[in-house]
């Protein structure tokens, strides 16, 4: 035949030993409490949380503790009320040191019954969450008075905490949100994607804006839509890793940048005007640096106006371009290049001898391109090119005409 462990335990040996353990747990008071509320155990931790000894509070009521408003309301027999009707409880509430200092106490009380099924007492335990609490107050505080909406977001994608600005931006209460999934914010056709970059976040959680590089939406209650920004971090916390987001509402920013957009392309197209100059001939002056951006509106503009105008001549005027590098002669090339395709001759005007030397001396080979020193003498040269051009042309008519008589 076997024994427990425990067989032939002196009862008090067996006391001592669970009042050692018990004054082992360092961040909680655990208290044996009669019937009626009384004191009848009184833990090392208890002591140390409250300031009062065992001699001091056996015997007494545990009201001791509690706030003068709180004795007033009869807090304690509502509680003990509670644990006798329906077990196990868990409150939370202010309690008093015997310095008189107040702390925030999470509590629990545990009925416990006799043979009979009578309750004969109660456990009590005390933890001093007041740091906790105010660093959570702290933390809310944070949160509300954030300029950006601030979710926060569990490991299931729903939502556990959102400010005040979030109710304001989306027109949701923060009621029909808390639980929801975070999806509910985004546009539909919107949301499948959104799921990757959630996951991919999840797998690499670390600070960085969301969807970099991407534009982003969200969706109001009433499903009116507005460009966002998100910037995502991780939480560690004592229920696992949660995700807080900032959304900031993008929508002025991004009507500045395109009106911006709108006027500096207005610029550009002030800065390279295709002036036709005479009949089948264009000029095209350009003052100023010479980039790619302006490069490609100078060419898609003079190529515009040829279509239109059907012109055989476009001079290139750039007396006013500063300084000719290779890039700024490679963007003139292309744009000689795509006017030839449309059966135009281009000529250069306007080309000084720094100009031209500086040319030479970085090798730059502008091809069969012709050029004269001032715009007075590119008209000139275009006009003989279009007289040329009329000659040939007759001259060829005049073959096609002979050859029909025969």
């Amino acid at each position: 035949m076997t024994t427990s462990p425990g067989a032939g335990q002196d009862p008090q040996e067996g006391l001592r030993d669970l009042e050692v353990m018990l004054d082992a747990i360092t961040d909680q008071a655990v208290i044996k409490l009669g019937p009626d509320g009384e004191v009848v155990r009184w833990s090392g931790t208890a002591q140390a949380m409250t300031g009062y000894t065992q001699d001091e509070m056996v015997g007494r009521s545990v009201e001791v503790l509690h706030t003068p408003e709180d004795r007033e309301a009869g807090l304690v027999g509502q509680e003990l009320d509670a644990a006798r009707q329906g077990g196990r409880r868990a409150f939370q509430g202010w309690r008093v040191r015997r310095s008189g200092e107040r702390f925030l106490a999470q509590v629990t009380l545990v009925p416990v019954h006799g043979e009979d099924g009578a309750v004969t007492g109660f456990v009590k335990t005390l933890k001093d969450v007041t740091e906790s609490a105010r660093a959570e107050s702290l933390f809310h505080g944070l949160l509300e008075s954030a300029p950006d909406a601030m979710l926060i977001v569990g490991q299931d994608a729903r939502i556990v905490l959102v400010n005040r600005r979030t109710e304001a931006l989306f027109g949701f209460e923060r009621d029909e949100l808390v639980g929801r999934e975070i999806e509910v914010l985004v546009p539909a056709r919107f949301r499948n994607r959104h799921v990757g970059h959630r996951s991919g976040f999840l797998a690499d959680p670390r600070l960085r804006p969301m969807g970099a590089g991407l534009e982003l939406y969200g969706m109001r209650r009433d499903g009116t839509e507005f460009p966002v920004e998100i910037s995502l971090s991780p939480l560690e916390t004592a229920e696992g890793r949660l995700v807080a987001a900032a959304i900031r509402d993008v929508t002025e920013r991004r009507e500045t940048e395109q009106r911006l957009q709108r006027q500096r392309d207005e610029i550009l197209e002030l800065s390279t005007p295709v002036i036709q100059v005479w009949d089948k001939v264009l000029a095209l002056p350009i003052i100023g640096t010479l980039d790619t951006l302006r490069a490609t509106r100078l060419t898609e503009g003079l190529l515009e106006k040829i279509a239109r105008t059907q012109a055989e001549v476009a001079i290139l005027d750039i007396s006013g371009v500063p300084t000719i590098d290779t890039q700024v002669a490679q963007h003139l090339l292309k744009t000689v290049q795509a006017a030839a395709l449309m059966g135009t001759v281009s000529i250069m005007s306007g080309v000084r001898p720094e100009t031209a030397q500086s040319m030479v001396h970085l090798g730059i080979d502008m091809g069969r391109l012709r050029s004269r020193n001032t715009l007075q003498d590119a008209l000139q040269l275009a006009l003989a090119v279009l007289a040329e051009r009329a000659g040939t042309a007759a001259t060829a008519a005049q073959a096609l005409r002979s050859g029909g008589s025969r």
